[in-house]
């Protein structure tokens, strides 16, 4: 009898699941629901100046702090894959990028604006960053240019 009793309380979702699926969910609905239709053909170009703006209100100033960030709002796994004298590659990767690709809500500007910030912030050189979103390698590649 115990042994059931320990499968199902395996199988209940747990109070970090249940905050996590609510995250989830509050971040899509706001980023590829509401955003979108309020701010039509300028969600992009507002995304990424709004990405700037939050790495800067978070004192994002460093990869680390970047990285802490990306998986506390539960934006995917960014890590950085490429470092040259004028340009850094990062790829965002996880279930949620997955889920966002999969839903044919592929808009990364949020995520491309902070890291040019915390980038320029870092370096103290202007950065800009290209999104390119690689279907078949599941996975979202950002360049940054300094």
């Amino acid at each position: 009898m115990q042994d059931n009793t320990e499968q199902t309380e395996q199988t209940k979702p747990t109070t970090d699941d249940a905050y996590s699926e609510n995250v989830y969910f509050v971040n899509q609905l706001y980023r590829d629901f509401l955003l979108p239709t309020i701010l039509g053909e300028d969600n992009a170009s507002i995304l990424y100046w709004a990405g700037k703006r939050l790495a800067r209100h978070y004192d994002l100033a460093s990869l680390e702090d970047l990285s802490d960030f990306f998986n506390h709002a539960q934006f995917g796994h960014i890590e950085l894959i490429k470092q040259r004298r004028a340009s850094a590659s990062f790829e965002l990767t996880g279930q949620t990028v997955l889920d966002r690709m999969n839903s044919g809500s592929a808009e990364f500007a949020l995520e491309a604006g902070m890291i040019a910030e915390t980038l320029q912030r870092e370096s103290g050189r202007t950065t800009e960053c290209e999104i390119a979103v690689l279907d078949k390698e599941q996975k979202v590649q950002f360049t940054a240019r300094f």
